[in-house]
């Protein structure tokens, strides 16, 4: 019997609050690990009106930076000019006020490095992959709000200063077949605008956004701007903090999620080397025919060099990893992960990539080479065209 049920995702664009605050603080991340591959990063970036702090500890091999504080500066102001502000769209990015009153920046030698293959925390981490390639092995309404978001930040960046600015949100819901199939019934779009905007126009904007990430036939309904008018947009409507869209940067609402935010931490991190090592399993599960849906719990506690227990689920149901697949040590996947950011130049940090259209799914990152690359639009299928 196909059984189908409700389920639902939201993604925000690059120019909300929170999601700047999480491009630029692992644009300082991105920038750390490539001067110094062993350094130590737990930042955190918080932003309102005119004003950005830059807080944590940064250790490093202060010679490969020593200009480190100047740097980050300048690092901020691209990554608000990156999401779409400056010109018409406050704040400025040259006139930020940019506090680093409260971050820490210290030397790490090589007696530092000898120890980073023990983690320096405790966190339970979650990983989770289904048998869709379709989606990026990724929950469908997750994955579809994803794509919107996508398409209405590029659609935005043809013409930065024209009625549509960058901030915004998308929610999709949708239903959900047994194997994983997702069907899109509605879409609502809150849109940050110029106050002489067009509504029409905003309405051939975002229609043709849906049709650019999910197939002109696969529109469905869709609202904009329940609310009203959204003129007072990004930092200077709404202030932003780091990590504040833990679900949408992990699984959806659908997905138990684990402990801690991802962006502004290195990858020797156990919560972000975990959570990327969780969901190599996952895909690795599922390639193995574990099950359609498997969802992969690790746990790290302080002054391990591997997860202290492994926790799997194939379709609901409690059971282990098949032989042959195990998770690393975490100096081990730290490794690989590092080596292949390096091996871009750490291009999807330091351009805020990672953070804004997320880990799982990423098709650069060492954790997902288990799942192939998915198309760019039109992938999201419909009951009558599965039939």
């Amino acid at each position: 019997m196909d059984m189908t049920r409700s389920t639902l995702a939201e993604w925000v664009l690059p120019g909300h609050p929170d999601k700047l605050c999480d491009a630029l603080a692992d644009r300082i991340v991105g920038e750390v690990l490539r001067a110094d591959p062993m350094a130590q990063c737990g930042i955190e970036a918080a932003c309102a009106f005119d004003r950005v702090f830059v807080t944590g500890l940064i250790g490093l091999d202060r010679g490969a930076l020593p200009d480190l504080e100047q740097r980050i500066e300048g690092w901020v102001r691209d990554t608000y000019r990156s999401a779409g502000y400056g010109g018409r769209w406050d704040p400025l990015p040259v006139e930020l006020k940019i506090d680093l009153s409260a971050l820490r920046i210290e030397h790490r030698g090589s007696e530092w490095q000898e120890l980073r293959h023990l983690s320096d925390d405790q966190c339970i981490c979650v990983g989770y992959a289904q048998d869709t390639p379709e989606t990026n092995r990724l929950p469908g309404a997750l994955w579809t709000a994803r794509q919107i978001a996508r398409a209405l930040h590029a659609r935005q960046q043809q013409a930065p200063q024209s009625h549509i600015g960058p901030d915004g949100k998308v929610i999709v819901r949708g239903e959900e077949d047994s194997d994983g199939r997702f069907t899109p019934r509605s879409v609502s779009v809150s849109l940050h605008h110029a106050e002489e905007a067009d509504w029409l126009a905003m309405r051939r904007h975002v229609h043709g956004a849906l049709c650019d990430a999910l197939g002109e036939s696969s529109v469905p309904e869709f609202v904009i701007n329940a609310a009203g008018m959204f003129l007072c947009g990004g930092p200077t409507g709404d202030n932003g903090t780091t990590g504040k869209k833990l679900v949408m940067d992990a699984y959806g609402p659908g997905i138990p999620i684990g402990g801690g935010a991802w962006s502004g931490k290195d990858f020797h991190k156990p919560d972000r080397v975990g959570g990327m090592l969780a969901r190599r399993l996952a895909l690795e599960c599922v390639r193995a025919g574990l099950g359609r849906r498997v969802r992969v719990q690790l746990e790290y506690r302080p002054n391990s060099p591997r997860p202290e227990s492994v926790t799997v689920w194939a379709d609901g149901r409690l059971t282990a990893l098949p032989p042959g697949i195990e998770p690393l040590p975490t100096q081990l996947a730290a490794r690989r992960i590092i080596d292949g950011l390096a091996a871009q130049d750490f291009s999807v940090l330091r351009s805020g990539q990672l953070a804004r259209w997320g880990h799982p799914g990423a098709q650069d990152g060492w954790w997902e080479h288990m799942a192939p690359p998915a198309p760019c639009s039109g992938t999201v299928r419909t009951r009558q065209q599965a039939a």
